[in-house]
């Protein structure tokens, strides 16, 4: 499956960039956007707000810190990383949660620090 998103002020040039896709690959128009690839967005008369809000909470539930109390920083900048204890049998689980949390970063670079510094 591919996805594309048409965007722009001009409806009718996007109308016909759509009926022209059409022609070649037989495309579906899905209407409005409201959610793509684990991102949120919402219209307003002020603009549009682009979000992870529910890719988060799902993150957040799949680790078991849905009910943990937020902290102004994550991660204290002067700390440094050490090895302690035993590695993990199998660190597919980790790493798989640092995946999700960079792509969090696209719409939370506050946590950008913390992410890369983890990973």
């Amino acid at each position: 499956m591919d996805d594309i998103i048409l965007t722009g002020n001009d409806q009718s040039s996007i109308d016909q960039i759509t009926s022209q896709l059409d022609k070649n690959f037989k495309i579906k128009n899905l209407g409005t956007l409201t959610y793509f690839l684990g991102f949120e967005i919402v219209r307003n008369k002020h603009g549009i707000n682009v979000s992870q809000r529910k890719y988060t909470l799902d993150i957040l539930t799949k680790t078991g810190m849905i009910n943990c109390s937020p902290v102004s920083s994550p991660l204290n900048f002067s700390d440094k990383m050490q090895a302690a204890g035993d590695p993990l049998d199998d660190p597919t689980t980790y790493r798989r949660l640092i995946g999700k949390l960079v792509y969090l970063t696209n719409t939370r670079p506050d946590i950008t620090y913390a992410v890369s510094h983890l990973s």
